[in-house]
């Protein structure tokens, strides 16, 4: 017979939260990443991307045998508050600038089209259970801001969509595995303060948190 005590038991921490979570997109500097110093906060949604993998159904005799495929990603959308500065909307909007000119040439400024994300999942201590990287992403679309005179109480914010090409994950807090490998500096590292700690917590308070990618990773 199932019992409650058992349940409760087995729902470690009081489960998962939808509600405790950081997104960050880096780039190889502040000039060419999405500002952490408000993105961090205006993230207001995202997903932990799905894993899928293909099927390839042979035929046996009459009967279809089915096996694995190949690995895909679908593509990857954020909702964003909009501040007064424009903050996050400017910085995307730069990016895809530099993919392909906004105005009427049709010139591609930017050297570097791909930037690293990470989506990390907080417990309600602010430490970071697990931690999925998204590497060699770009933006695909950035959607309209609706505008209205008779629109009230009502703080703007936008959608964005990504594609990338892998993801690798890590097991910080939480239990599981660390999956993927990543040949072009997928890999976060642990998250570093100004003090220097490492110890996998994200202070919200002070918000100076600092990242680099490797040497030769090609990102941002």
């Amino acid at each position: 017979m199932a019992r409650l005590s058992q349940f409760v038991q087995n729902l470690n921490g009081g489960g998962a939260r939808a509600n405790q979570f950081i997104v960050r997109i880096f780039g190889r500097d502040t000039s060419r990443g999405v500002s952490s110093r408000h993105f961090d906060f205006l993230c207001r949604s995202a997903q932990i991307p799905a894993l899928t993998i293909g099927e390839v159904a042979v035929p046996y005799r009459g009967r279809q045998i089915y096996v694995p495929g190949d690995r895909t990603y679908d593509a990857w959308t954020v909702t964003i508050y909009n501040d007064s500065e424009y903050s996050s909307r400017n910085d995307l909007e730069v990016w895809m600038n530099e993919l392909q000119n906004v105005g009427s040439g049709t010139d591609a400024s930017g050297s570097h089209v791909y930037r690293s994300a990470s989506v990390q999942q907080l417990d309600r201590n602010d430490k970071i259970i697990r931690s999925y990287t998204l590497v060699d992403i770009w933006p695909t679309t950035l959607d309209a801001i609706d505008l209205a005179f008779d629109t009230n109480d009502v703080v703007e914010e936008f959608g964005a969509t990504f594609r990338f090409n892998y993801m690798t994950i890590n097991a910080t807090a939480g239990g599981g595995r660390s999956l993927g490998t990543s040949s072009a500096g997928g890999n976060l590292p642990p998250l570093t303060s100004s003090a220097g700690a490492r110890d996998g917590n994200y202070n919200m308070a002070e918000n100076n948190v600092v990242y680099a990618p490797p040497s030769g990773s090609g990102i941002g």
